[in-house]
């Protein structure tokens, strides 16, 4: 999907009409008004308790799911990571103590083998999709952040100049 987009720039300057659109889930409107909810729910709540409101609460009220669901993909990654020494341990041992007579053994250390590159694979898969989607659960919300920012600088902007 960027090769095409190589070959534009390549042969001229980019401009807005070249890019891709963003996913209507992507778009700053939305996730900006998604977070600017959840403030408004903190402003409220730090008045009643006459407290001052608090960015994180509505950050982590706005996006903890999102973040639970990759923290037990990254657990299941890390576990992933923890079994593989072990497995390499039974493999060494094996070899270690290697008995050509002994054909229990050496099934035993296919096992290994095979789980050992299971682990890898799996490893693979879920750092992977773990890390692609934390990506993107990090750039959706420093979009909404940077929303929220911009829309109080052109309210109080607009407030300052044009209401003196």
């Amino acid at each position: 999907w960027l090769n095409p987009l190589f070959k534009i720039g390549h042969k001229r300057k980019l401009e807005p009409d070249d890019l891709y659109s963003v996913l209507p889930e992507d778009r700053s409107q939305r996730l900006g008004e998604e977070l600017q909810g959840y403030w408004d729910q903190e402003v409220k709540r730090a008045q009643k308790e006459a407290q001052e409101p608090s960015l994180m609460k509505a950050i982590v009220k706005c996006y903890w799911k999102s973040y639970l669901i990759w923290g037990m993909f990254t657990f299941l990654e890390e576990g992933t990571r923890v079994v593989q020494p072990i497995l390499l341990g039974k493999m060494i041992s094996y070899v270690e103590n290697y008995d050509p007579n002994d054909s229990a053994a050496l099934h035993e250390a296919y096992a290994y083998t095979a789980g050992l590159s299971a682990c890898v694979l799996l490893w693979a898969v879920l750092h992977h999709l773990y890390f692609y989607h934390i990506q993107r659960v990090g750039m959706r919300l420093r979009v909404a952040v940077c929303h929220m920012i911009y829309r109080k600088v052109s309210v109080t902007w607009y407030y300052s100049v044009y209401l003196p």
